[in-house]
């Protein structure tokens, strides 16, 4: 066996940003969006997302970890580090 214990090679992970819902003005607006809400999420799903709604949380990360090392992981907040410990620990996929 190899003396790598962790070994990351050009991982990336994005994730789709979405539009914050606005509250119905009326009961008749609430049920014709309750009603129209799995079309919209389908709707806006299989269409490619633009530019600006993709957020790369990890983009193109690359380290090895060896036997007996000792791994720090800090950053500020919206970094990625909890992201990357997910993705480690097989919680979330990567996107590349």
């Amino acid at each position: 066996m190899g003396n790598i214990a962790i070994s990351v090679e050009h991982l990336s992970k994005s994730y789709r940003l979405g539009h914050a819902d606005h509250r119905p003005e009326n009961f008749r607006a609430a049920v014709r969006s309750f009603a129209a809400a799995p079309f919209e999420y389908l709707r806006s799903r299989l269409r490619p997302p633009s530019k600006d709604e993709l957020f790369w949380a990890l983009k193109d990360v690359s380290f090895e970890v060896k036997h007996g090392e000792v791994l720090g992981i800090i950053g500020r907040n919206g970094a990625g580090k909890s992201t990357l410990l997910k993705i480690l620990s097989r919680i979330t996929e990567p996107t590349e």
